[in-house]
């Protein structure tokens, strides 16, 4: 995505980025975008139109890359993967990577997203379009499974890909708990769950 981003718009976006991490998108004022960038004013609104859609546009960024690497990261497993067996042990890897509580502020982020959609129109337009191709590459990277017999094929791919995301950013709950659940006991109901996407075994009539 960055390569089809202006330098200057790009600037602007990974100053604002960098400010996120500590501050959230109300906080952050176009003075100190301008400051820490050395960006003119008259780029903002060249290349955004205004000040809160280049927050918006950092925001989207933001999620895409947090996300879009999952979907890679299950397309290269399920063409890679030599067996059921091993398609499934590093599936469980990847999710037990995406489930780690130093990725607490990550799903912080995408759980604020949603919170920023339901308000603002406009972002939540700009949201939806980017969670539909997200979504549609994780599906597809399920389709590739199962065409190799490794995901049952009466699932829907687009359902498994929502699922998966989902009790990834539900675990923002447990992130923000008094006391945190054991992170070994999370990831065993997580990989109970996701096995029951498991093709079983096609019996085949003995003639």
């Amino acid at each position: 995505m960055t390569e089809s981003i202006h330098p200057t718009a790009l600037k602007l976006m990974e100053t604002v980025s960098v400010m996120l991490d500590s501050a959230n998108p109300h906080d952050i004022l176009v003075d100190e975008v301008l400051k820490n960038s050395g960006v003119s004013r008259s780029s903002v609104y060249h290349h955004f139109g205004d000040f809160p859609s280049l927050v918006r546009a950092t925001l989207l960024h933001r999620f895409s890359a947090n996300v879009e690497s999952d979907g890679q990261a299950m397309m290269t497993i399920a063409q890679s993967a030599r067996s059921k067996e091993d398609y499934w042990n590093k599936i469980k890897a990847l999710s037990a990577l995406t489930q780690v509580p130093e990725r607490a502020a990550v799903r912080a982020e995408r759980a604020r997203l949603v919170s920023l959609a339901s308000s603002d129109t406009d972002f939540a337009a700009a949201l939806a379009s980017e969670q539909q191709r997200v979504t549609e590459a994780m599906a597809n990277a399920v389709a590739v499974a199962q065409a190799n017999g490794w995901v049952d094929e009466q699932l829907d791919p687009r359902a498994i890909a929502v699922f998966l995301q989902a009790y990834s950013l539900g675990r923002a709950v447990d992130d923000v708990s008094a006391e945190h659940l054991d992170n070994s006991q999370w990831l065993r109901v997580v990989e109970a769950a996701i096995g029951a996407f498991e093709a079983g075994e096609k019996v085949t009539a003995d003639f």
